[in-house]
């Protein structure tokens, strides 16, 4: 039987780039000072159903639209709020900073997580 979790894996390999993730504390108001370097597949939403995650509030139903599609391993869990720099290997001293706006578990066999779909949107200079 095919493992999704191992052909996600042979894809980062092969077409895979490097980001690093700051994750946000659990105060809500503060970052890690540690930075984490992982591999992951992007894509400009363009073309994806997952541009506009529906989400309900008191005043009805709105759409999130996000710049950013990101595809992780299952291990890296990420989470809502936390950062990704794009471009560290292109200007080390000015990459692109990502807040991470949903993450979504993709399950496969007994529900075990194969991989992650993240929504990230610019972060906005302060």
């Amino acid at each position: 039987m095919i493992s999704i979790g191992r052909a996600f894996q042979n894809v980062l390999r092969e077409w895979g780039h490097d980001v690093l993730i700051q994750r946000k504390l659990d105060d809500d108001f503060n970052y890690s000072s540690r930075f984490e370097r992982v591999t992951t597949r992007h894509m400009y939403p363009a073309n994806s159903d997952l541009v506009n995650l529906l989400r309900e509030n008191s005043e009805g139903v709105a759409a999130d639209a996000v710049e950013m599609i990101y595809y992780f391993e299952a291990k890296i869990n990420p989470k809502t709020g936390d950062r990704i720099y794009e471009n560290i290997d292109v200007d080390p001293s000015k990459p692109t900073i990502f807040l991470v706006d949903y993450a979504i578990p993709m399950r496969g066999r007994f529900g075990k997580i194969d991989y992650w779909v993240v929504g990230a949107t610019k972060e906005k200079p302060v």
